[in-house]
């Protein structure tokens, strides 16, 4: 329970953290040289079996050295006092007594020993621990420097005078090559008892050791009383698996655990996961996590990432963790590859799931005929580029090759069967680009590419209408994009883009007083034009819309069939407080339009023709605590638009506040979002009290989608958390449109969430 041994502690990271030093703790390194040990016979130190430094004294037999330090054997002891008796090897040590050796390090006001044997007895020490962890004992007698025996212990990872909370055993006996035997422990919080256990038995190894950990348990009004009881296993110098089972009394048996390796400094890894069948919902729930990375010396390099979920609430209801207030991420990837001189050659596979609700709400992913999830997957795609080489004086070219097999899984409802459509791509493209010249200001730039792709399969219906739906097509918003049946395709397209920029013009301003800003501003501005031509597929209706080698294939992320042109400006604010500092960015800005001559097909199978595409950026920092964003983006290829408005501020007592504002359109699945979040961190009174909070306003159900609150009073290693969290989302494990949850949880450090109450 108490975790209070260097084996347990270091078990709990690969490799195990090396032990903290007292500030004011000499090393080994620092003491030295001490005077050598010589083996002729005469008086001196050639009477004792150690190195030493500080002032000798010789009485007869006895032999004092006053304010120094004595080195044998990777033994070293340092204190006011230390009295060799030479005839029978006993040594006494008084005042501020410190005795280090491999893996110990003690600090206390008496030592007595035998120094041939090494045993002996110290009185009112204190003891480092590995990693952070500090034990107090008015008494210990061993009989080497591996056994001790401990009366009237204070063990806390606390390194204050009084610390938050420690655990009080009545006698506790240690062999570090063996286990440790604890009598009558008491967890005590401040001067509050709050825990007794009155033996335990555990693994005392100072390496990495197998053995139980910390149990925890807990109280919640939804799934009962909670115990859970951990296991450590040690499977070799750099693998280990922890197996973590924990009993809900009114949902079951939850079994979880986690392996990980890192057998060099190249290649580490883990695998976690949990599962468990929920009486409440009769439904296996799961929740599982890969991470690996292997970065070799030749330049191969594998990632992989892969997480996988039965539900988009299992992390809340089960998962691990105080304060988790971001999103649960349930996408993955897989990548292998490597670089070489004149290009670089990948495989990778991935997919992204989306879970949707079952309730109505005036969209096409929001309706009852709808699929509980979909799956969008990469299975997989390999990919060879070649780096741009030199060709017809400033142009270069460049261009690669895609073979990939991509699907769409659409899990089922109660009135949706499952279905999955796969097909596989080859894309193959070649691209000339470069700066066309240079006269003064002026500048042009040109782009060419051609590109040849095959499509095994085809939408079984033309979703995406080359009529601009004057042939009356008639299709399921919902789930006709991902039906890909149909009859293969081939498509072959070029496209160009030619731009000219301007000349910058700037402007001067001194001496500026606005907004607590003073000093100098310079305004600078950069105008450019741009053409872009791509030819038209005539079935480009019915082809998947899977990523841009579909949908925005041409150069200048163009659509199939666009002739369009582009004004831009790109726009600086420069700013300077003092004729010493340089210019620093202050504002940067960009506008831009295009005009498309020729219809662009747009998501939902219609076409649109004329001024669109306005993009513009604007970021304004005017230091580093202020930030202010807007983003926003009409592109009709990709059938919608992206406004965005941020501000975040970093508070100098450490907190933070950020706000957002978003309306988005922009995807290959047809969700409209729009919404407002707002999110941040306070902190107050030295940082004891912390406030965080994270809320998801959406305008369209007019309600928070997702909230949540959490309040900590923070003290030297203990934490008191109340966490407030909402969620307004059905599913097809959880039925009704929302849930509300009330968290309270005692966190100890060293010890972890030792107590939690949900409601």
């Amino acid at each position: 329970m108490l975790g209070a041994l260097p084996a347990l502690l270091a078990a709990q990271g690969l490799p195990p953290a090396p032990p903290i030093l007292p500030l004011d703790a000499p090393t080994p390194a620092e003491l030295m040289p001490l005077r050598p040990f010589r083996l002729e016979r005469g008086p001196g130190n050639s009477r004792v079996p150690f190195d030493w430094r500080g002032e000798l004294q010789e009485k007869a037999d006895i032999w004092v050295l006053e304010h120094g330090a004595i080195q044998a054997e990777g033994i070293l002891l340092l204190a006011d006092r230390i009295e060799y008796r030479i005839p029978d090897g006993h040594l006494i040590a008084e005042g501020h007594v410190r005795l280090e050796g491999p893996d110990l390090r003690l600090r206390g006001e008496r030592l007595q020993m035998d120094w041939a044997r090494r045993s002996g007895e110290a009185w009112a020490l204190q003891m480092d621990l590995p990693p952070t962890w500090t034990l107090r004992s008015s008494h210990v007698s061993f009989t080497t420097l591996r056994t001790w025996v401990f009366d009237e212990v204070d063990l806390s990872p606390c390194p204050e005078e009084k610390p938050g909370w420690k655990a009080r055993l009545s006698s506790l006996k240690v062999n570090l090559d063996g286990f440790a035997t604890l009598w009558n422990a008491r967890i005590q919080l401040g001067a509050v008892p709050i825990f007794f256990l009155p033996y335990a038995l555990y693994p005392a190894q100072a390496e990495r050791t197998s053995g139980l950990l910390a149990p925890q348990l807990g109280l919640s009004s939804a799934f009962g009383s909670t115990v859970g009881l951990s296991y450590f296993q040690v499977l070799g110098p750099s693998l280990d698996a922890t197996l973590a089972p924990e009993y809900f009394s009114k949902e079951g048996m939850l079994w979880g655990g986690e392996t990980r390796w890192h057998p060099d400094l190249t290649h580490q890894g883990s695998f976690s996961g949990l599962t468990i069948h929920q009486r409440s919902l009769d439904a296996q729930r799961y929740r599982y996590s890969l991470k690996e990375v292997w970065q070799r010396e030749d330049g191969w390099q594998l990632t992989a990432d892969v997480n996988q979920a039965s539900d988009n609430l299992v992390d809340a209801d089960f998962g691990r963790g105080l304060g988790n207030l971001g999103a649960t991420n349930f996408d993955s990837a897989l990548y292998l590859g490597r670089s070489f001189t004149f290009g670089s050659l990948s495989l990778n596979a991935a997919e992204q799931r989306s879970f949707f609700s079952t309730a109505s709400q005036g969209d096409p992913f929001y309706s009852p005929q709808f699929p509980a999830s979909l799956r969008r997957q990469t299975l997989p795609q390999a990919e060879f580029r070649f780096f741009p080489v030199p060709l017809l004086g400033p142009l270069y070219l460049d261009g690669g090759l895609r073979l990939g097999r991509y699907a769409y899984k659409i899990q089922g409802s109660t009135t949706t069967p499952d279905e999955r459509f796969a097909w596989d791509r080859q894309d193959a493209n070649t691209r000339l680009h470069g700066r066309l010249g240079q006269w003064g200001p002026f500048r042009a730039d040109f782009e060419m590419m051609g590109r040849a792709t095959h499509y095994s399969a085809t939408l079984s219906s033309p979703v995406f209408d080359p009529d601009g739906g004057e042939s009356g097509t008639v299709v399921n918003p919902a789930t006709s994009p991902f039906k890909v049946d149909g009859k293969p395709a081939d498509r072959f397209l070029f496209s160009s883009h030619l731009r000219f920029s301007g000349p910058q013009v700037g402007r001067t301003f001194k001496e500026v007083s606005i907004l607590g800003y003073h000093g100098v501003l310079k305004h600078v501005v950069e105008p450019y034009f741009g053409v872009t031509g791509t030819s038209r597929y005539g079935g480009v209706g019915s082809l998947p819309r899977f990523d841009a080698v579909d949908f925005i294939p041409g150069v200048n992320d163009s659509a199939s069939g666009e002739r369009s042109f582009e004004v831009g400006f790109k726009q600086h604010l420069l700013g300077r407080a003092s004729s010493g500092t340089g210019l620093a960015d202050l504002l940067r800005l960009r506008v831009a339009t295009r005009f498309h001559a020729t219809p662009v097909i747009l998501s939902d199978g219609t076409y649109k023709k004329g001024w669109a595409s306005v993009d513009t950026d604007l970021d304004v920092e005017p230091d580093d605590r202020w930030r202010l964003s807007l983003r926003r983006s009409s592109d009709l290829a990709a059938g919608g638009s992206d406004n965005s408005l941020s501000l975040d501020v970093k508070a100098r007592s450490g907190g933070r506040f950020n706000l957002a504002y978003f309306s988005t359109g922009i995807n290959q699945l047809l969700v409209r979002q729009q919404g407002l979040q707002i999110g941040g961190v306070e902190r107050v009174w030295e940082d004891r009290l912390r406030f965080e909070f994270s809320a998801n306003y959406d305008f369209r159900t007019h309600g928070f989608a997702s909230s949540s609150v959490a309040l900590a009073w923070v003290q030297p290693c203990v934490a008191y958390v109340l966490k407030y969290t909402h969620v307004a989302l059905n599913t097809p494990l959880v039925s009704g449109g929302r849930e509300d949850r009330v968290d309270l949880t005692l966190t100890l450090r060293g010890l972890g969430d030792l107590f939690s109450y949900r409601r």
